[in-house]
């Protein structure tokens, strides 16, 4: 019955992917800024982010704005793979998967229950938000499969010096692969301690190190544009720390659930539920066993760095916590434990209703290629566009537009001095925008200085549709 139940979230999870993933998530910008230094370390074995070139200083020699580990890993998938946008999508969608499964083994290693394992395991593949942003080409689906790993090293019941060597540098894998995974370091810190003792700490900061050092050596020959590249996305962390207020960041971390209110509802009775829970068991015991030490920790260290750093990406990271909660629920005698019920009934729910929109409702597909030719048609005289569209049409216009100069947006934030790309921007003959209010400003000075033309539509779909963006194209006179 075990094996039966694994196999049909497994299939559910395959067919829902399967069906949406050519068209939903909708194409990201952030697809396009790592896909081109991934691209071409597949092509040349340099980390160029050519669709930034001219824009910020070093990109078309070197991507230091991340660390590296991600646009290596895709950068090698598009090597074995077909150099398509779809490569790396249905990498992660792989990771995703496998990610799921580790955590389940996880959860069984730390003494959960079949059952209860099982619940955590669907809680995270059924729900939409892990669909959109785990699955899109970004690096949260390896950030989370390297942690994953890095608490399966730091459980092993092998207890030599490798375990907790490796699970440092498979933690500092996940740091590597984006920052937000060092926010995970006190859960692995914590369980290499419970497992391995105080000695096995040194082993674990040795594995820890070790990658770093060998970012460290990256960065080293080109330390002023990685100030300049990394220093800018630091800067614009801190600027959305203090211009989001709390409101801003509940509509951020919800953003991505399926039917986001109810969710929201369903997390605060899980953690409220939890807290009563735990302060029952430490009344009793005058301790706390392992397990809900962990689960606050970890639910704990990742609401810290989604408020600090207030992106709807990091999101994603919140449904292991959540998922491991759910389990603990699980595994209660009293009436607690349908609550996990509903939350799997509220995510499948949710996987039906967005089925139904996209593609029963209206379909999904023909609408988004008629969209791209609507871009085409604006952009048939153009020769340099500059793109900061939702969805994305990078993909698409350099399949039928080879010929095409196409770069890719300045975040409005990110604090570079307008000198180092003006010239760039003033090659441009047409720009394509999804919402003004986000356009640089130095590129809205322009564009009210030229003489251009302005056509702008909206993709005509219900509101709740993930499809619903507007396209303003200007094109030079």
């Amino acid at each position: 019955m075990a094996f039966a139940s694994f196999w049909f979230i497994s299939l559910v999870y395959c067919f829902h992917v399967g069906i949406n993933l050519g068209v939903f998530p909708v194409i990201w910008p952030d697809e396009v800024l790592f896909y081109s230094p991934a691209v071409s370390f597949s092509q040349s074995g340099e980390l160029k982010t050519e669709v930034l070139k001219g824009l910020i200083p070093g990109m078309e020699s070197k991507t230091l704005w991340m660390p590296p580990l991600y646009l290596l890993f895709s950068g090698l998938t598009l090597t074995i793979f077909p150099d398509s946008i779809f490569t790396p999508r249905l990498t992660n969608v792989c990771l995703v998967y496998l990610t799921a499964f580790g955590f389940y083994h996880f959860l069984k290693r730390i003494s959960i229950s079949e059952v209860a394992a099982q619940i955590a395991f669907v809680s995270i593949l059924w729900e939409p938000l892990v669909f959109r942003f785990g699955t899109v080409a970004r690096m949260e689906a390896l950030t989370a499969f390297c942690f994953i790993l890095s608490l399966l090293f730091a459980t092993n019941s092998n207890r030599n010096k490798w375990n907790p060597f490796l699970a440092g540098v498979f933690l500092s894998f996940s740091a590597l692969s984006h920052p937000f995974g060092a926010f995970f370091g006190l859960v692995c810190l914590f369980l290499v301690y419970q497992n391995f003792g105080i000695r096995s700490i040194v082993y674990f900061i040795l594995g820890g190190i070790l990658p770093i050092l060998g970012w460290i050596l990256y960065i080293h020959p080109n330390w002023e544009w990685f100030q300049l590249q990394f220093g800018a996305q630091l800067t614009r962390k801190q600027n959305l720390l203090k211009t989001f207020t709390f409101f801003d960041k509940i509509k951020i971390f919800s953003f991505g659930f399926g039917f986001s209110k109810l969710r929201l509802v369903l997390i605060q009775m899980e953690l409220s539920i939890l807290a009563w829970l735990t302060y029952q068991f430490y009344e009793r015991k005058k301790t706390l066993s392992s397990k809900w030490i962990l689960f606050w920790l970890w639910v704990g260290s990742v609401f810290f760095a989604l408020y600090s750093s207030s992106e709807g990406w990091y999101v994603f990271h919140i449904m292991f916590p959540l998922s491991f909660g759910m389990a603990l629920l699980a595994e209660e005698k009293s009436i607690v434990k349908q609550v996990p019920i509903f939350g799997i009934i509220l995510s499948l729910a949710a996987m039906f209703y967005i089925t139904h929109l996209h593609w029963f409702k209206t379909d999904a597909g023909e609408i988004l290629k008629a969209h791209f030719q609507n871009i085409e048609v604006s952009l048939a005289n153009s020769k340099a566009v500059y793109l900061q569209s939702l969805p994305d049409p990078y993909f698409d216009l350099k399949s039928k537009r080879p010929d095409l100069d196409i770069l890719e947006f300045i975040p409005g934030e990110l604090e570079i001095p307008s000198e180092t790309f003006l010239n760039t921007i003033h090659s441009r003959d047409s720009f394509v925008f999804y919402d003004e209010s986000l356009i640089n400003e130095a590129i809205k000075d322009y564009l009210k200085k030229g003489n251009w033309i302005r056509v702008e539509w909206e993709i005509p779909v219900p509101s709740n549709h993930w499809l619903h963006y507007k396209t303003i194209v200007y094109t030079r006179k």
